[in-house]
């Protein structure tokens, strides 16, 4: 009887465990072996939506195996902490007399017996499991974000080459004429010089533009889990805008406080403390290190909730600034891309009637094709700061997953 009541406390004991059970090791579903073996057989490109490159993601994503694995251990755990509580109260709903006759010496272990009994076991594997089913939709919501935000990136690069294509042709072009001017001395040599360097410039940044994609690429087949050298075309090519409707700041800001996982395990911890500062002072008197260590504790456990909601709060207001200066920056960068346009155009027909330089003509083809691109990055940073908006309820700034 005595090993048996050891055993059981012991299993109890080995709840406290749980915590690294999202860092378990854990072995490739079938499923993403096949999906990774039929692209290696390919011998043609993969075309990829954005919504098969998240699927792919999260398919390859070792934190979703990891967590249906802690839940699985989760519920094992409780089973046994409902064991360990069992035994527990029928051991202390004995006599003196009956567990001195049984051999068992109770203060041993007291402590953990007194856990055990006000369900302190049962208590922790059912908060790590709500937790746990909430981590699955915070590392969902993070995969989705951070494989888009990857995608977009490629198509950055994507974009950025198409823009300095066109800034070369026009260097090109303008060379070629400041050359014929030249020629029958309507131009000067520094026109040329300045036209050549035109055209070497849009050439380093041509060429800047297409390491950038090759890196990009790298970044989002790496998140895939796919073969760095498989050649992939993205599908979506398109970035849209979408205006940010009217927001109700306040009812997003009370539904990110009934939904983040932060303030769950707040008010799950303390919990937790209320039930283990109980058993500690039931059994230390107040003197004792123990039973002050274990107040405090609970004083600290009781202020971490409300500062949960705290920083909830902040965290929504921030991304909600965020999501708003986005949308004014690409408002204004449609101004600056329309100037630019109005500018260049103005320029070449300066230059076309003698009144301006090709300087003039190589500058307002530069700032335009900066505009162009400039106005392509804030459009990707807009749409990934208006998912992390919308998404705010679930996870803050600081849970993009990887």
């Amino acid at each position: 009887m005595k090993r048996k009541i050891s055993f059981l406390l012991a299993m109890a004991l080995m709840l406290g465990t749980l915590t690294n059970v999202a860092l378990a090791e854990d072995a490739v579903p079938a499923d993403t072996d096949e999906i990774n073996e039929a692209v290696e057989e390919e011998s043609g490109v993969l075309e990829l939506s954005m919504d098969e490159a998240v699927k792919l993601a999260t398919e390859s994503d070792r934190g979703m195996w990891k967590i249906d694995d802690g839940i699985k251990q989760a519920q094992d755990a409780r089973r046994s902490g409902k064991s360990a509580k069992d035994q527990a109260e029928m051991l202390m709903g004995m006599s003196l007399d009956t567990i001195s006759a049984m051999g068992v010496d109770i203060t041993s272990n007291y402590i953990e017996t007194l856990l055990a009994k006000n369900g302190y076991y049962v208590t922790y594997a059912d908060t790590q499991m709500k937790q746990l089913e909430k981590n699955r939709g915070l590392l969902l919501k993070g995969i989705e974000i951070s494989t888009k935000s990857l995608y977009y990136n490629v198509l950055l690069a994507e974009k950025s080459i198409e823009i300095n294509e066109a800034k070369l042709d026009k260097a090109n072009e303008q060379l070629r004429v400041v050359n014929l001017k030249f020629d029958n001395g309507s131009a000067t040599k520094a026109e040329v010089l300045n036209g050549e360097m035109a055209v070497q410039q849009a050439k380093t940044d041509l060429d800047s533009a297409m390491d950038d994609l090759n890196m990009a690429k790298l970044d989002l087949l790496n998140k895939l889990d796919l073969p760095f050298d498989q050649e992939i075309v993205l599908t979506d090519t398109e970035l849209t805008y979408v205006p940010t409707a009217e927001i109700d700041l306040d009812a997003v800001i009370e539904k990110a406080k009934e939904e983040r996982p932060e303030i769950l395990k707040a008010e799950n911890d303390l919990e937790l403390q209320e039930i283990e500062t109980h058993a500690y002072k039931a059994y230390y008197t107040s003197n004792l290190r123990q039973h002050k260590a274990a107040v405090e504790k609970l004083k600290d456990a009781e202020l971490n909730v409300p500062q949960a909601y705290k920083d909830v709060e902040l965290d929504v207001r921030k991304a909600y600034l965020n999501l708003i200066k986005a949308e004014r920056s690409l408002v204004n960068m449609d101004k600056t891309v329309e100037l630019a346009t109005e500018a260049a155009r103005i320029n070449k027909l300066l230059y076309d009637n003698g009144m301006a330089t090709s300087l003039e003509v190589i500058d307002a083809d530069t700032n335009l094709a900066q505009a162009e691109i400039g106005r392509y990055q804030l459009l990707a940073a807009y749409n990934i700061s208006k998912l992390m908006f919308d998404n705010s309820n679930l996870m803050g700034s600081s849970g993009l997953a990887q």
